[in-house]
């Protein structure tokens, strides 16, 4: 039978493995001796789904980057949770993406692999579809299936996102009878056209979850499949510890996000934004730093900036308060504009 759900320091120059033993409030040297229940959990999806925003309302916390546009995530990012004696280690992929968008969106090669990357550390995967657009939501993508197709062997459950935009919830059946080819867990789903040849999915899905993972319905039932799926080993990362990325990546990302979310067209993929200071203030629990947003021509950072640089303070604020449901504490943040230098012409001779 199958299961379905309806419902003071400046960190730079500074090692990762050192900034995360500073940023844990556990010696890195202990965490490795505990044992606990542990599961590793690879999401992926195309672009957009909502992998990103899936797993910060699981872990509660704002951690991996999250916009309106595709490929906000560019490389692997971990993020953990530590609930009923189970540490939940999710790997955020970057949207599959092929090499036309890489170069159209001046992507890392990296992003590439990623996704088959994080297969390979995973315990379990889920795949997260966005059921809210129309001319997608009744087939996966092909490379998506095609990823999960080369670790069948790896147990994987389907994640509909974004239910409650649905006008007619009739629509999920027929859309899960068309992601899962009619199969769940190897049971086939009853009333399913057997004469259809066509399939638009994958055969493999043990679960399906349907789930709205902005507002949070139905994001309990996959944190406790998860904690059901849990196996007893060494807990890789302190209970205390919450991503596997620097402060200094994660307020670099978060920018990055809000740039995309307020920028039109291809303009946002063509910055290059890098944090200057970075100050975490123990005994007033608040974090100050500041971000220097690199600009290919002046026109593009008046642009960015708008009317009396009205634009750049809003960009500021949403920054802000994403990075305050980050780290959980009072966030002061500095953003300057700067127009990349072109370098001297030489005299020739």
């Amino acid at each position: 039978m199958f299961t379905l759900v309806l419902i003071p320091l400046r960190f730079k120059n500074r090692s990762p493995n050192l900034l995360r033993a500073l940023y844990s409030s556990q010696p890195q040297q202990e965490s490795k001796k505990d044992i606990g229940k542990v599961v590793n959990v690879a999401i992926v999806g195309a672009p957009n789904a909502g992998k990103s925003t899936l797993i910060n309302r699981i872990v509660d916390r704002k951690i991996c980057a999250a916009s309106n546009k595709v490929h906000t995530t560019t490389k692997m990012v971990r993020a953990m949770c530590y609930d009923k004696d189970t540490q939940i280690v999710f790997l955020d992929t970057p949207g599959v993406v092929n090499t036309k968008e890489q170069k159209k969106y001046k992507l890392p090669e990296s992003m590439l692999q990623a996704c088959q990357k994080s297969l390979r550390c995973a315990d379990v995967i889920g795949v997260v579809h966005d059921v809210s657009n129309r001319w997608t939501k009744n087939y996966l993508n092909t490379d998506v299936v095609k990823i999960v197709e080369m670790v069948k062997e790896i147990p994987s459950f389907l994640i509909l996102n974004k239910v409650d935009v649905l006008k007619s919830k009739a629509q999920l059946l027929t859309i899960i009878r068309n992601l899962t080819n009619g199969i769940i867990a190897g049971n086939p789903i009853p009333n399913t056209d057997k004469k259809s040849k066509i399939e638009k999915g994958y055969s493999y899905f043990s679960d399906v979850f349907l789930v709205s993972a902005m507002n949070g319905d139905g994001v309990g039932d996959i944190k406790q499949y998860l904690i059901n799926n849990a196996k007893v080993r060494t807990l890789q990362y302190s209970p205390t510890e919450w991503s596997d990325q620097t402060p200094e990546r994660l307020i670099e990302e978060a920018v990055r996000a809000k740039f995309l979310d307020f920028l039109a067209n291809e303009i946002p993929y063509n910055l290059k934004i890098r944090l200057e200071y970075y100050d975490e203030i123990e005994e007033e629990d608040r974090i100050v730093c500041s971000v220097a947003v690199e600009c290919p021509s002046e026109r593009l950072a008046r642009l960015i900036s708008g009317a009396g640089g009205g634009r750049l303070q809003q960009i500021k604020s949403h920054v802000r308060n994403d990075l305050m449901e980050m780290f959980k504490k009072t966030v002061l943040i500095d953003l300057k504009l700067h127009v990349k230098s072109k370098p001297e012409l030489e005299n020739v001779v």
